[in-house]
């Protein structure tokens, strides 16, 4: 199975609309990632936004599939990101503010002309234990909401994220301006944002490829 999850804004009023029969759902995609949930998509949501769905099984031998995923109005989405800053400061304090990247992204998610954003994570939640990557998401999103421990935060984050550890952040503009960096800067940078999706993300430069960057998986 692939290990991809996907950031929709979306006028659909539910998670996952690429389950959903919704039409050109590829032009409500504005970014993707693999391995985690990028930590600034987190930072949009909190546990009061997650919502549980099951979803019929393509096969009828198969079982349906029940995700839980967030969703919110685009506002709040927002809203909610930029108060999640000074805690993400906090609890990333070694390694330095995220507000330039944050600006990226409401950025795009604001272009957009969905009402709602989400994040589809399944294929990332069945990699291993799926009941407690949820308790991890759980626990991730209350963080940012009600920080406890910020070493426990800062794990638990990270692990969602898959963010490697012991580095500063990459610029915001690591992409935009073709910076030199190490793999793993590119890695980080993509466990931030994630990565455009058939199109350049805000934060991507148009027709370029950095060098180093990792290749999906």
């Amino acid at each position: 199975m692939a290990n991809r999850c996907y950031l929709f804004v979306t006028d659909h009023e539910g998670i996952c609309p690429d389950w959903a029969d919704v039409p050109d759902i590829a032009r409500q995609v504005l970014a993707e990632d693999v391995c985690g949930v990028p930590l600034l998509w987190l930072a949009m949501f909190r546990p009061g936004d997650l919502v549980t769905a099951t979803f019929p099984a393509d096969f009828d031998d198969e079982e349906d599939v029940t995700v839980t995923a967030p969703l919110a109005p685009k506002q709040r989405a927002l809203d909610q990101l930029d108060a999640a800053l000074p805690v993400l400061a906090r609890v990333f304090a070694d390694e330095g503010p995220l507000d330039g990247h944050a600006a990226l992204l409401r950025a795009g998610v604001a272009a957009m002309p969905g009402a709602f954003v989400t994040v589809n994570p399944y294929e990332i939640a069945v990699l291993d234990d799926e009941r407690a990557w949820y308790d991890n998401l759980r626990a991730g999103l209350a963080g940012l909401d009600r920080p406890g421990g910020p070493q426990a935060d800062r794990r638990c984050l990270a692990d969602l994220a898959q963010l490697r550890p012991g580095r500063p952040f990459p610029p915001a503009r690591l992409l935009l301006d073709q910076l030199d960096a190490t793999d793993d800067d590119w890695w980080n940078h993509t466990r931030l944002l994630g990565s455009g999706f058939g199109r350049p993300a805000p934060w991507e430069q148009r027709d370029a490829t950095p060098q180093g960057a990792p290749a999906p998986a």
